[in-house]
């Protein structure tokens, strides 16, 4: 997915208990998540890798434990796929 709608309001009353790198963190997560259209990695070192935030690993799994559900898969987020649903429907 190229492009996805972004709430500004309801993205800042979820998100303004995050401090700046945990902020960051999620909306690369976020946009990562899109773009492959399929969960995050098991792995917090390489979602840190493909989010260019190696050094923040701590931020990350915070993020990850709050917004986002580990699966057999990897990492989802329901939001996200709600998002991604109505895009399939779409397209179909």
């Amino acid at each position: 997915m190229h492009y996805y709608q972004f709430n500004i309001g309801d993205y800042a009353s979820s998100t303004q208990h995050l401090d700046d790198m945990e902020d960051l963190a999620y909306r690369r997560m976020l946009d990562l998540y899109y773009q492959k259209e399929l969960p995050l990695p098991e792995d917090v070192k390489q979602i840190a890798r493909l989010i260019r935030m190696r050094t923040h690993c701590d931020c990350i799994e915070a993020v990850l434990n709050e917004f986002f559900e580990l699966t057999k898969d990897g990492y989802i987020n329901a939001g996200a796929d709600k998002v991604l649903g109505r895009a399939y429907s779409k397209s179909e």
